[in-house]
């Protein structure tokens, strides 16, 4: 399906629900109702992609009129996946509002003055290297945000795409935004420790990789006001649109967790089912004092699971039912491209965790040692999977899980012995060239 029948369908049922409402008696069509005829419309089409796409579609507006989306993140999908103008549905933009049937809010516990100062600080570091342009745009999202009291650090890794000049260029009047050029390439985990010992000092804190982006500009306030509430909390987070580059295409992603998770439950069983990960920590935000306590400063790797495994030791998670952000999928993501380095350091801090988590949260031995093997197997498992390359790479992590989990190492035995030996097979150019046939 090319852009152009994609747009057609988004447009064409967008004006079929609109002409419903128009031509219904107020009141008459519920958002029920109106969401289960775009759900029929959408269900009626014959092209699977365009199918797809309008279920999507359905899914947003459902999620805008049951409270799960904000105006922001409905006006953003229709513009970005069907180059709608809202200006164009001005009549379906209009009823829309009437139909939304938002869950009880809790009343703000957020000051009301005209004074930034006022407000709890929030403070966003962000961590960058040779993608300017996704950076102005990850930094345009946390400065769009209509929460008072903001600051945004931008942590540059020696990058050579001009990304210092366009900074200069285009934030150096905002005094919202410091910048911090690196001497040396030193990754993206320590530049978030350096950068937050320099300038974390706001009572929250966000950590934004440069490819992502916020799009609810009233997430701030909503994270703050969830942190005030519920002071038990490390963290709170919400839901995203994944956002496919090659294709552009946006799909909305839930987390389907409730509101408040106990934190010995969640750190049991994180990223296993029924308890996920959030989306990197795009829409993550922390309270400053449970990563203290958590040692962050003191931290060998930084990167989003260790931060989330570390804050769990300290204090139960939250999570907002809306869509608050974009995580871009674009092929260079370092999920996807992950070093033995990077996988060693991730498997040494879980090792820390564990020992954290015995020694001073009371966590028995018998049970991190299960959770320590689960998280050794997951993790090479998932290296193996998407970032392995030949024979050596699989012999390096056999070697370092039979060391340190045998448990967990005789399990990737008997799940990667063909995966291996087919790669030990495309290592010999003869039957290389049978299969290319």
């Amino acid at each position: 399906m090319d852009r152009g029948e994609l747009y057609q369908a988004g447009n064409r049922l967008l004006q079929q629900l609109s002409s419903d409402l128009e031509q219904s008696p107020a009141g008459r069509i519920s958002g029920e109702e109106l969401v289960r005829r775009a759900r029929e419309r959408s269900g009626a089409e014959t092209d699977p992609s365009v199918r797809e796409a309008l279920g999507n579609l359905t899914g947003v507006i459902a999620a805008y009129i049951n409270g799960r989306a904000s105006a922001d993140a409905l006006q953003f999908y229709l513009s970005q996946q069907f180059e709608i103008d809202p200006g164009s549905m001005t009549g379906l933009q209009e009823r829309l509002p009437a139909l939304r049937s938002l869950t009880e809010t809790r009343s703000t516990l957020l000051p009301h003055s005209a004074d930034p100062a006022d407000y709890p600080k929030v403070s966003v570091i962000i961590t960058t290297y040779n993608r300017k342009e996704f950076l102005r745009q990850a930094v345009d999202s946390i400065l769009r945000q209509d929460y008072p009291h903001t600051e945004v650090t931008v942590i540059d890794d020696c990058s050579s795409d001009g990304t210092a000049a366009m900074m200069k260029e285009v934030f150096g009047g905002e005094p919202r935004v410091i910048f911090m050029p690196s001497e040396r390439n030193s990754g993206p985990g320590n530049n978030r420790r350096r950068a937050f010992a320099a300038h974390g000092d706001g009572e929250y804190i966000l950590f934004l990789d440069d490819d992502d982006y916020l799009i609810d500009r009233s997430y701030f306030r909503k994270a703050v006001n969830f942190h005030l509430h519920h002071p038990e909390i490390s963290f709170v987070a919400a839901n995203v649109f994944m956002e496919y580059s090659a294709s552009g295409r946006l799909t909305p992603s839930s987390l389907e967790l409730p509101g408040l998770i106990p934190k010995q439950d969640y750190f049991r069983n994180f990223e296993q089912k029924g308890y996920p990960k959030p989306a990197s920590t795009l829409t993550t935000v922390f309270k400053r004092e449970a990563l203290m306590a958590m040692d962050i400063l003191n931290m060998n790797m930084v990167n989003d699971a260790s931060i989330y495994l570390r804050a769990l030791l300290i204090g139960d998670a939250g999570f907002i039912d809306t869509i608050a952000g974009v995580y871009r999928i674009h092929g260079n993501n370092i999920t996807f491209n992950l070093s033995q380095s990077f996988l060693i350091e991730n498997l040494e801090e879980k090792r820390l965790i564990r020992n954290m988590a015995i020694e001073r949260f009371g966590y028995s031995k018998a049970e991190m040692h299960e959770w320590f093997n689960h998280n050794v197997y997951d993790t090479i498992s998932y290296y193996l999977m998407n970032s392995a390359k030949d024979h050596a790479d699989f012999k390096f992590m056999y070697g370092w899980a039979s060391e340190h989990s045998p448990q967990a190492y005789s399990r990737l035995k008997r799940q990667f012995r063909t995966k291996l030996m087919k790669k030990q097979l495309l290592r010999v150019s003869f039957v290389r060239a049978l299969l290319n046939r």
